[in-house]
């Protein structure tokens, strides 16, 4: 299974994401800009990066979306999940051209931060800087990946609603721990991630 590409180094925070485009920045799209989007061929793009977005449940936004931006929007149906990390839109919906940024989540979004203290795991409250020292202190296998799997197929996760992403954070979990392996000792070769992508939910 071919690795993913590292996370970059100079990922930016959700509040200087905003930055980017100005703290007047629409965060719904005019008439005209959410008809062009709508018609285009790969309406599965984010409108501000043209990363490629994944579905997200209704109950992803219900549970994480701050309710002065949920007020806003029309319906909670058909939101796409922006991982691009110099991007500051968290959620869109192509058909109705509507926004999220990720200043609206309650919760900083793993993708979007270059923070260590950040969450990797959001149901069971794991940070990035926990998978890392795991990693360096060395042994080739994460006891917190292997955690996660045992308590979710006891039925303890709720990705849904706890994590940004809508879904598993096993993949993420993994990622930063093969990541972390390479930078301690770059001469050795990383763990194989699992041939189903990491995913544990049920």
């Amino acid at each position: 299974m071919k690795t993913p590409p590292p996370l970059p180094s100079a990922a930016v925070t959700c509040d200087e994401t905003v930055s980017l485009f100005g703290k007047g920045a629409p965060t719904t799209l005019s008439a005209d800009q959410s008809d062009s989007f709508s018609r285009r061929a790969d309406a599965s793009r984010c409108p501000r990066c043209s990363g490629e977005g994944r579905r997200v449940p209704a109950a992803t936004l219900t549970s994480l979306v701050r309710d002065k931006a949920r007020a806003r929007l029309a319906s909670l149906d058909g939101f796409r999940f922006c991982a691009t990390p110099v991007c500051a839109v968290a959620y869109f919906q192509p058909a109705a051209g509507e926004l999220i940024l990720c200043t609206d989540v309650v919760v900083p979004v793993f993708q979007k931060s270059a923070d260590p203290a950040r969450l990797v795991c959001y149901c069971f409250k794991h940070t990035v800087a926990e998978v890392q020292q795991e990693a360096r202190a060395g042994g080739g296998v994460s006891r917190i990946a292997a955690d996660i799997k045992a308590r979710c197929a006891q039925g303890l996760d709720d990705c849904e609603r706890n994590n940004p992403q809508g879904a598993c954070c096993l993949g993420n979990v993994q990622r930063v721990f093969r990541e972390a392996v390479a930078e301690a000792a770059p001469t050795s070769s990383p763990p194989e991630a699992d041939e189903d992508g990491g995913c544990c939910c049920h």
